[in-house]
C-alpha cells in the first residue's frame, strides 16, 4: 500500500514522515532534480531564500570550520570531530571518487558531526546535495530544544554521485541546528545548500492529500520505505 502510494504520488521519489517533519531523499543522482521539485512544492516556495553552492569566494582545500560571516542568514558550518576540518573540495573525483556539483563542494571526514548552525536565524527548510556516503544520520534541533532524527540512504561512490535531501519543519518549531553523522570510505561532501524561512508554511495534511500520499499519515518513526 505505501509502496504504491509513493510511486503514484511522487513517482521514483522516497519521502518519509518523521514525527511532524517532512523529509525527501532521492533514490539516486538521476532523480535529484525531481525530488527537489517535490520538496519545493511541500515547502510552498518557488525559490529558496538562501543558496550556498561554494562556487565563488572559496578556494580549494580551504577550511571553513567554525568561521562566522561566510554564509547568508548567519549560518556557521563546523566539523565537530577532533580534526576540525570542513574543507572546500575542488578536485575531480576528489570526494572518495565522486565529483562536486560544479567546481566546489564541502567535504568532511565522516566523523560526528558535520554541523550546520542556524541558531542566529532559525529556518523552516533545508535542502542539499549529499555526495559519496554509505549512510548518514541527521539530527535536527528545534527552537525550544526538541530534537528528532532520520537517516538518508547510500549514494553511489564514484563520478557524479550527488543525490538530493530536503527537510521541511512543517508544524514543528523552527530548526536551529542540523548535525550529520556520515559513514563510508572516510570522505563525503555536501553541496548546493538551500535554506530559509517560508512566507506561508504548507500544512502537512494538505500537501499529502495533493500528492496522493495521505495514506502515509501515521507511519511509524524511522520506518524505511522501500521501492
Amino acid at each position: 500500500m505505501i509502496k504504491g502510494l509513493l510511486i503514484t504520488g511522487l513517482a521514483v521519489l522516497s519521502s518519509n514522515l518523521n514525527a511532524a517533519i517532512i523529509t525527501f531523499n532521492s533514490p539516486n543522482a538521476a532523480d535529484a532534480a525531481t525530488t527537489r521539485d517535490a520538496w519545493l512544492g511541500a515547502v510552498g516556495i518557488a525559490t529558496p531564500q538562501h543558496l550556498v553552492d561554494f562556487e565563488s569566494g572559496f578556494t580549494d582545500n580551504q577550511n571553513i570550520s567554525g568561521i562566522s560571516g561566510l554564509f547568508p542568514g548567519g549560518l556557521i558550518i563546523t566539523d565537530t570531530s577532533n580534526a576540525n576540518l570542513a574543507m572546500i573540495e575542488g578536485t575531480a573525483r576528489g570526494i572518495g571518487g565522486s565529483n562536486p556539483v560544479g567546481n566546489f563542494a564541502l567535504e568532511q571526514n565522516e566523523q560526528p558531526y558535520l554541523e550546520l548552525d542556524f541558531s542566529s536565524n532559525p529556518i523552516d527548510y533545508l535542502g542539499f546535495r549529499d555526495i559519496d556516503h554509505t549512510n548518514t544520520n541527521i539530527i535536527l534541533t528545534f527552537v525550544g530544544g526538541g530534537t528528532t532524527s532520520f537517516s538518508i540512504e547510500t549514494t553511489a561512490t564514484s563520478r557524479d554521485s550527488a543525490e538530493f535531501t530536503g527537510i521541511f519543519r512543517n508544524d514543528m518549531p523552527k530548526i536551529i541546528l542540523v548535525q550529520m553523522d556520515a559513514a563510508g570510505d572516510g570522505a563525503w561532501a555536501v553541496d548546493n545548500l538551500e535554506y530559509g524561512v517560508s512566507a506561508v508554511p504548507v500544512p502537512a495534511a494538505a500537501w499529502l492529500f495533493g500528492s496522493g500520499l495521505i495514506g502515509l499519515v501515521g507511519v511509524a518513526r524511522h520506518k524505511k520505505v522501500y521501492r
